[in-house]
């Protein structure tokens, strides 16, 4: 608005006051770019900034502190690749990976950022009182280009800082790092009281399997673990009702439970010296808290490794015994990464989880397992899968070919957390024995009508090992115990096929599950049965590979759903469907959305499927890259009720068990874009931020060239025009306007010579006129 003001009155000025407006050009170029420097502050930032105690030292007197994105606008080209493991490489052919993401952060970059904070303290700064501003640089992510830093401040120091970042031409953006508080009215470990007593009637399996870890047979653990045979039995303990639910004790009898497969667990730390992870294979372990590589807490602190001890052994423990406990992928190798720390009120901080993904993906992992989610900045319309960092990194790790599962949360109907929300990660929520939603399993969708939660597990008591000893267990409920289930059950479905996709699993998944043909915003695709989902053949376009027509043997070719089109290789989707080939439905926005004080933006066609934090249109995806043909258009409705619709996600035009599908969209067969220019969509702009920018900097640079433009135009016809000698000053003419709009210069002439009088003229009409042809 500044920027508009500015340019509109040195545009105005330019006509009559040229140096003027010359000088209001000068005041604009320092506005705008500082224009654009605010513009590269979030608005989550800005809101903390905003607050009052910021304003002053004497209202904020006592430190606080603060962690902070900085992004960067490029790397630098000298510096080589970071090397990766080769299963990575391999794995990573699976996906679409950018090898800028190999090459680590600049190094200078981040050393200026800490020199700004030094400059800040010198004495020569001119703050007034004394700066105790302190800046510790935490993590660097390169899939990001960005660094995060922890800063101590009092006061306003901390908006000065950020000002001072956002004005470097090489920082793109400053953003809070997100953290997540936890919840103590649905607390994520409700347990009973240490015990090694199943809590129910467990039914084993053998009864005469090894019954106590402490008789010393290891042989036993050794035999079982990674090579059950199809004959053998196990003694699942009190785990063998839960894994029953998923049908994982049918797959561990088929001899699949994980083996060959790498599976990296993010959580508060583990406490390995218990019985169910005593053969356990684990590759490598890093603790982004403490910078270390153990990630066991202090034995004499239990609250720390609690969490995480309870996870691991839900997919990767192994004590089979009554009381004891089998994980759905006891035969996995493991990565173990702490990135919480349960010492403080904030468990995690999202700069951990997003270093300790790109760790592991440098590593091989194939199977991502985090019971985390960060909420504390965000709020509902943010849950795009586009905002959070921690979901835009999640869905980097999906590209690269590395199955993500994740807790939906335990929020209940205050939605889902990041990263849950990002595509193609696989969001789980819990149920109960019966099947039945946890109230406290977190609902969807996305903000942008995406189903979510994905799939469902038990969560409800679940029985898991702590740490209050080597052979204790308890009962836990949360979808942090739900989500460990079905990572064991994505770690099966890839040693059954091991050169599947993320998306392939997520389908086969989905297409396996309860409520297949029914999906909603409580339960997503509802329960998976592991063997159906390794039966399963998949049927969507796996990424950079459909078609637009069938090939010439006859063959299928990987064609795009309910009116998809086939663009460069990929599906490009209508409003009301997503996925790989356009095959899963939106869900509607509705009081989700509104409960919460948002809004449900309404497309062009009518149809709202995006929740926003303001009143308006929603204005993305407007166009396809191919031109609609309504005679094939469809007709149908998904909802956000907790019964959508009666037909499968997983419609396709192959032979196939799932029926299709039908929504509210303009259908189209997939042809390439024949269309003009005028149909083509516009360039994308990823954020509000970029936005902003770009609009600053458009009227700031039309505005300037504009007022340039006419300021030369000014001078130029004043030449022409001969003004009289006091019209020579380019600030003072009083007789000249723009060519039309005045006077002719005969006329001028006229009235200059009346004004000056016949005594103070040095030449007559005659004359002049000669002087102006001259002139000209």
């Amino acid at each position: 608005t500044v920027a508009t003001q500015l340019t509109s009155t040195a545009l105005l000025m330019a006509v009559k006051y040229p140096l003027v407006a010359l000088v209001v050009l000068l005041l604009i170029s320092p506005l705008c770019t500082l224009s654009a420097s605010n513009q590269k502050i979030s608005d989550r930032i800005s809101s903390l900034l905003a607050a009052p105690q910021l304003s002053s030292r004497d209202l904020n007197p006592s430190p606080s502190s603060q962690s902070i994105w900085v992004y960067f606008s490029d790397k630098p080209s000298n510096v080589a690749p970071s090397p990766v493991h080769p299963r990575a490489v391999a794995r990573r052919q699976k996906g679409t990976h950018d090898h800028q993401h190999d090459i680590p952060v600049s190094q200078s970059y981040i050393d200026d950022v800490l020199s700004l904070a030094k400059q800040q303290n010198s004495p020569s700064s001119p703050s007034p009182s004394p700066s105790s501003l302190v800046v510790t640089h935490k993590t660097s992510s390169k899939w990001l280009n960005a660094a995060s830093f922890s800063v101590s401040y009092v006061g306003s120091e901390l908006r000065s800082f950020v000002s001072t970042l956002a004005s470097l031409p090489y920082v793109t953006k400053v953003d809070v790092v997100d953290s997540f508080i936890k919840n103590k009215d649905h607390p994520m470990d409700v347990g009973t009281q240490a015990t090694t007593t199943p809590p129910h009637n467990n039914n084993n399996i053998n009864n005469n399997a090894q019954q106590q870890h402490d008789d010393g047979d290891e042989e036993f653990f050794r035999s079982s673990r990674g090579t059950q045979s199809v004959n053998e039995d196990i003694n699942y303990g009190s785990s063998r009702d839960q894994l029953l639910q998923i049908n994982v004790i049918a797959a561990h009898r088929a001899g699949l439970n994980g083996t060959g497969v790498v599976i990296m667990v993010l959580d508060s730390g583990f406490y390995k010296d218990h019985e169910a992870f005593a053969n356990m294979h684990i590759i490598a372990e890093w603790d982004f808290v403490d910078n270390d590589d153990q990630t066991q807490s202090d034995p004499f602190t239990l609250q720390p490794n609690e969490h995480g001890t309870g996870t691991l052994s839900d997919i990767g423990g192994f004590a089979p015994r009554n009381g004891g406990i089998v994980g759905s992928a006891f035969g996995a190798s493991y990565l173990l990464g702490r990135t919480e720390d349960t010492m403080q009120e904030v468990i995690a901080e999202e700069d951990h989880f997003i270093a300790a993904l790109e760790w592991g993906e440098g590593l091989g992992a194939e199977v991502v397992s985090a019971s985390l989610g960060y909420s504390e900045w965000y709020k509902y319309p943010d849950m795009d899968g586009a905002t959070a960092p921690i979901s835009v990194a999640s869905h980097l790790a999906v590209q690269k070919g590395m199955v993500v599962v994740v807790a939906a949360g335990n929020s209940g109907n205050a939605g889902i957390s990041a990263p849950a929300d990002a595509d193609g990660v696989i969001a789980v929520a819990a149920v109960d024995g019966g099947g039945n939603k946890a109230g406290f399993s977190s609902v969807g969708p996305s903000s942008d009508g995406r189903v979510k939660p994905d799939v469902s597990a038990w969560g409800v008591n679940t029985w898991r090992a702590t740490n209050a000893g080597p052979a204790i267990y308890r009962l836990g409920s949360g979808t942090s115990f739900a989500c460990p289930l079905m990572g064991g059950v994505a770690a099966i479905i890839l040693q059954a096929h091991p050169t599947w996709t993320p998306a392939m699993v997520r389908e086969a998944l989905i297409a396996s599950a309860s409520k297949t043909n029914s999906p909603d915003n409580l339960l997503g695709w509802g329960i998976p049965d592991t063997m159906k989902a390794v039966a399963y053949t998949p049927t969507l376009t796996p990424e950079g590979e459909c078609a637009v027509e069938s090939s010439p043997d006859g063959t299928d070719d990987f064609l795009c759903q309910n009116g998809g089109a086939c663009c460069s290789g990929d599906c490009e989707c209508p409003r009301t469907v997503y996925g790989p080939s356009c095959a899963y439905p939106r869900l509607s926005c509705g009081s989700v959305c509104t409960t919460k004080g948002f809004f449900c933006q309404a497309h062009q066609d009518g149809l709202s499927f995006r929740c926003s934090r303001t009143d308006g249109p929603d204005l993305t995806n407007a166009t396809l890259c191919y031109t609609p043909e309504p005679s094939l258009a469809t007709t149908g409705a998904a909802s956000a009720s907790t019964s959508a619709s009666s037909s499968s996600p997983l419609s396709s035009s192959s032979s196939s068990s799932t029926a299709s599908v039908s929504f509210p969209t303009t259908s189209t067969t997939s042809q390439p874009d024949t269309s003009t220019a005028s149909s083509t969509s516009p360039p994308f702009i990823s954020s509000d931020i970029d936005r902003k920018t770009a609009a600053v900097v458009v009227v700031c640079v039309v505005g300037g060239l504009a007022t340039v433009g006419l300021v030369v135009l000014v001078i130029v016809r004043r030449g022409k025009a001969g003004v009289g000698k006091n019209d020579h000053s380019l600030g003072m003419g009083d007789g000249f306007l723009p060519l039309g709009m005045g006077p002719a210069p005969d006329d001028q002439g006229e009235e200059e010579e009346e004004e000056d009088g016949d005594d103070n003229k040095p030449y007559g009409k005659e004359d002049r006129g000669k002087k102006e042809a001259e002139d000209n």
